[in-house]
């Protein structure tokens, strides 16, 4: 009796105690106050935990935002995973308390192209099964760079053509010599390079992409083009071939 008798007792404290420590959570929260980047992915991620918060305070950029935490005018920021590993790598020491229940997936856009979305569908999964889309994400995340291990091929291969919008780093970026370089560029080249296409890039805004893309213009676009059911069925999305987190960050 006395063994079951200590047992309970001991039961009975540690879910009183972790009782506590999720009331505790939740209850400083609820005194937080967040920063964000307005007309933002990372906005629409704040709005998921607008009830636990305080309040959002919204600003024009996102080292704004950042800003306001570091001169203590709100308490934490919503960052996605590559602007947390940037700013970091640049030595504001900032760090993750929460991921948000909320994560951006990315696809490539088709036209009139079913069989050659399947083949890249294959070539998705398989780079996300062996890793290598991983290790793009984290190569991204330190060095801003990744070395795309691609077999050359002769100049008679047949080409693909596909359009991107340059944004910025870690998606598509120019460098100083006018290369197009980032992940959507990286895993382009390896899925094209993997089905025996060399590939042609074409540099553009968004709305012209998609314009070559329904002028069969190009093959397939990528850009950091988030699934909407409302392009269906005018354009064809691939599965999700990257994926990114947000998290509410503070002030290390």
């Amino acid at each position: 009796m006395k063994i079951k008798t200590i047992v309970c007792i001991i039961l009975c404290f540690s879910f009183f105690v972790s009782s506590c420590t999720k009331d505790g959570s939740e209850v400083e929260l609820k005194e937080k106050s967040i920063a964000v980047e307005i007309d933002s992915l990372a906005y629409d991620a704040a709005q998921t935990i607008k009830n636990e918060v305080k309040e959002i305070r919204t600003f024009s950029t996102e080292d704004g935002a950042i800003s306001a935490v570091e001169t203590q005018n709100a308490d934490l920021v919503v960052l996605d995973e590559f602007s947390l590993a940037l700013y970091n790598s640049n030595e504001r020491a900032l760090k993750a308390v929460k991921v948000l229940p909320f994560t951006i997936e990315y696809s490539i856009y088709f036209h009139n192209s079913t069989e050659l979305m399947q083949k890249f569908n294959v070539e998705i999964l398989e780079l996300l099964e062996n890793g290598t889309i991983n290790k793009i994400k984290e190569a991204y995340k330190t060095n801003g760079s990744y070395y795309t291990d691609i077999t050359k091929l002769p100049d008679t291969a047949p080409t693909l053509t596909m359009a991107i919008s340059v944004g910025g780093a870690p998606y598509a970026d120019l460098t100083e010599s006018g290369y197009v370089v980032g992940i959507d560029v990286d895993i382009a080249n390896i899925i094209a390079n993997s089905l025996g296409y060399n590939l042609e890039i074409v540099v553009t805004s968004v709305d012209e992409m998609f314009n070559m893309l329904s002028e069969d213009k190009v093959d397939f676009i990528i850009s950091g083009l988030v699934y909407e059911p409302e392009r269906e069925p005018t354009y064809n999305a691939s599965l999700s071939y990257l994926s990114v987190e947000y998290y509410l960050v503070e002030v290390d």
